[in-house]
């Protein structure tokens, strides 16, 4: 194989040398002093691996270096470890690669040697070996395999072929590369898959796959559950447009292209008349949707999309119940004739911050809510009855139990008006007061004995004055 290589070196080292004059098959053998039938058939075997190009002339060929990269440079630079095998199982050629992958020495020649005597890891597994020795008596055998050292854990894919030489001898060709990162990755792949799978299958939120027609092409349990259904081949009958009563929002969803959230409503009772869709359910329901369309890896409008959407009937029919309650509680509150407080207590109960009021408070307090809001009944108000009135919240507060409080002032004064309360505490935590102006019951009260003093007075001047008779 070397007197072979050697004449390749010779005759590509000539043609390089009178490039760009070509030469013909006489004028190499003539320089060369080689047997013109052998440099015949040499550059034939050079032309067949692209070292040298061949034109014409006249009845003449002129051979040239080749413009183009060579074979044996190709050969070189593929990723593939390749190594080529006589029919002996010697070592024709091997490439760069084959010398990295298997960890061989450069300085090492390896070119002639059995490639089963040279104790190279994977070539040592029997199973590979015996793979090549059917390659080459012409048996059955195994056009690609695996193979995992057991050294690193890496994953290599071997692919075997029978090859003819340039002399037309038999050979064998084996590839390798090492696919453990490939491997990992579908593995990683496969995991990922299984684990939106189970998302999908077990998510207690509905999740509808359709197409941009409005065809839809697959549904989770829980969408068929919250739909009605008992499978999905009811649901195939349908379309995502039938099933939301709001079909203009889903065709504006899709022609925006992104994800968004909005509610959608279904009527289920329509649904079964015109659509024919089996739905145990009835009436109508609301729904909250993530929406969001499927990218395409190259980019470019989606023609699928999903949606993720969970029932909110119950929620919203409790929030308008809430609405409503709120609403007429907050009629009642401020319309109300009587004054009407709501406190935290704060620091144990020995404050108490202003949170509410309604509008006969403010009269009655004869300041405005937003003055009160937020700040401590006792640095507002430090002329009430101090520990009487401090007293009675903290036993409203952990007794729960209710109390009337005499009449009181807020402020001193011949003008500030007296009320009366009614505390009790709120399941919030928080203490509300229910406030009656008794200032004029209070004066007539304080009054009366003042009344009753000058009616006997003025009584007594009207008596006519005692006459004494002497005996």
């Amino acid at each position: 194989m070397s007197d072979y290589q050697d004449k390749f070196s010779r005759i590509v080292d000539l043609l390089e040398e009178r490039s760009p004059q070509g030469l013909s098959i006489s004028a190499i053998a003539r320089e060369l002093g080689m047997n013109r039938a052998s440099v015949s058939k040499y550059l034939e075997m050079l032309q067949s691996s692209g070292d040298v190009s061949m034109r014409r002339f006249g009845r003449s060929k002129l051979y040239t270096p080749a413009q183009r990269v060579p074979l044996s440079e190709l050969f070189d630079r593929l990723s593939n470890a390749i190594v080529i095998l006589d029919a002996d199982l010697h070592i024709l050629m091997v490439n760069t690669s084959f010398i990295k992958t298997l960890g061989i020495h450069r300085e090492r020649n390896i070119i002639g040697a059995s490639l089963f005597n040279l104790n190279l890891r994977i070539f040592s597994d029997p199973a590979i070996r015996r793979n090549i020795e059917r390659i080459r008596q012409s048996d059955t055998y195994l056009a690609e395999m695996q193979h995992i050292e057991d050294s690193t854990n890496h994953i290599y894919l071997l692919e075997f072929a029978p090859t003819v030489s340039h002399v037309g001898k038999p050979g064998i060709m084996v590839s390798l590369r090492d696919i453990t990162a490939w491997k990992n990755a579908e593995v990683a792949l496969k995991n990922s898959e299984k684990k939106i799978r189970t998302i999908f299958e077990t998510a207690p939120s509905g999740i509808v796959f359709f197409a941009v027609d409005g065809t839809i092409l697959n549904a989770n349990r829980a969408s068929l559950r919250i739909l009605g259904l008992k499978d999905f081949q009811e649901l195939m009958n349908g379309n995502i447009f039938d099933i939301s009563c709001y079909k203009g929002k889903v065709l504006e969803l899709i022609r925006q292209g992104k994800v968004a959230e909005t509610e959608l409503a279904c009527d289920f009772d329509r649904l079964r008349r015109e659509q024919r869709i089996p739905s145990t359910r009835s009436g109508i329901a609301y729904f909250d949707v993530v929406f969001t369309p499927i990218a395409l890896d190259g980019g470019g409008a989606p023609h699928e999309f999903a949606i993720l959407f969970w029932d909110v009937t119950a929620e919203r029919l409790a929030r308008k119940e809430l609405a409503f309650k709120e609403t007429r509680y907050r009629s009642f509150f401020e319309n109300t004739c009587n004054g009407v407080l709501i406190y935290e207590p704060v620091d144990g109960g020995g404050e108490y911050i202003f949170k509410d009021i309604n509008h006969a408070t403010e009269q009655i307090l004869r300041m405005k809510k937003g003055d009160l809001i937020g700040r401590k009944l006792f640095e507002v108000f430090p002329d009430l009855p101090d520990p009487d009135v401090r007293d009675a919240l903290i036993r409203v507060l952990k007794t729960e139990k209710p109390e009337f409080l005499l009449p009181l002032q807020y402020r001193k004064g011949k003008d500030s008006p007296w009320i009366w309360h009614y505390i009790f505490k709120l399941p919030s935590g928080e203490i509300a007061s229910f406030m009656i102006d008794v200032s004029d019951a209070v004066r007539e009260d304080a009054e009366g004995p003042l009344r009753a003093c000058g009616v006997h007075r003025k009584h007594s001047q009207e008596q006519p004055a005692p006459v004494f008779h002497d005996d």
